[in-house]
């Protein structure tokens, strides 16, 4: 299973550099130099979409990870409801508490290192949903109005220094 994920995850990491050099030469033909919008609204106009989709890759990494850590303390448990003895918990050499059986201990290390890798993938999709929501209100703040993407709506979202309002077009 483990193969599966890393083939995944270059796989993903292919298409977003993919994505984002796609995207960068893409913006660099849309930019215009007297443009009054700051660099970093620029960016953030296409750089909200590969955070979007890095956050979709990462939780998603995660919820694997989550399943394989989930397989892994089944297995321990497997594992110890044949041998109880092989389960009972001792002081281990380095201060803190360890399994009598070294089978036992490596099951239940691997599990927590497959947890740690979960929470790794888990927090760094939440950043990066974050970034993108981030970017998103950035976008949003500096508008020009000269993009529209949904041109014949009704509603129509508008924003400057002192205000921000919801008009409907008839």
């Amino acid at each position: 299973m483990r193969r599966y994920v890393s083939a995944w995850l270059t796989t993903t990491a292919l298409f977003c550099g993919v994505v984002t050099s796609s995207t960068s030469s893409l913006q660099a033909q849309d930019l215009d130099q007297s443009s009054s919008r700051p660099f970093i609204a620029q960016v953030s106009h296409w750089g909200r979409w590969v955070t979007l989709l890095g956050a979709g890759g990462l939780i998603a990494v995660a919820a694997v990870r989550h399943g394989e850590a989930q397989d892994a303390l089944a297995g321990l448990e497997e594992f110890c409801e044949q041998d109880l003895s092989a389960c009972t918990v001792v002081p281990g050499a380095s201060g803190g508490e360890a399994y009598a059986s070294e089978a036992a201990e490596a099951m239940y290390q691997e599990y927590a290192a497959l947890e740690r890798h979960a929470r790794g993938f888990l927090l760094g999709g939440q950043a990066s949903l974050l970034a993108s929501g981030t970017m998103f209100l950035i976008d949003l703040l500096h508008d020009s109005g000269d993009f529209d993407n949904i041109p014949y709506t009704p509603l129509e979202l508008y924003t400057s220094p002192r205000q921000l309002g919801l008009a409907v077009r008839f």
